[in-house]
């Protein structure tokens, strides 16, 4: 996590030093304070944002930490599953990868096994 915070806080600088703002970057990774202003700054630019993120998943390494700290997270881990869960392309790619390994495969038999007895099929 420290990787992907420190390289979104990094990216970030120096945006803001090219843009002709003066702070240095190790300044303004220095102090609590004025990474909490950092954050402030960056989370009020949605464009910052999403360049942020796409930057993060570009890589096999910041891409892994991403999607670990995103499924620790037990509010992110749930809207995750619930758009899955909503969306039927999302659900059939999911199960295809699932059934490809075989104890993965009779756990989602079982699953559905167990659907079928509920509904009385």
């Amino acid at each position: 996590m420290r990787r992907v915070v420190f390289a979104a806080m990094v990216a970030w600088a120096l945006t803001m030093v090219m843009a002709g703002c003066g702070n240095p970057v190790d300044r303004m990774l220095a102090s609590d304070d004025q990474r909490a202003q950092l954050w402030a700054r960056v989370s009020g630019r949605p464009e910052v944002l999403q360049e942020m993120v796409d930057r993060l998943l570009s890589a096999d390494s910041t891409r892994t930490v991403l999607i670990d700290r995103l499924l620790a997270s037990g509010g992110a881990r749930q809207a995750v599953l619930t758009r899955v869960a909503q969306d039927r392309t999302l659900m059939d790619g999911t199960i295809h990868f699932a059934v490809q390994d075989s104890s993965m495969r009779d756990h989602v038999m079982t699953l559905f096994r167990g659907m079928q007895m509920a509904t009385g099929q």
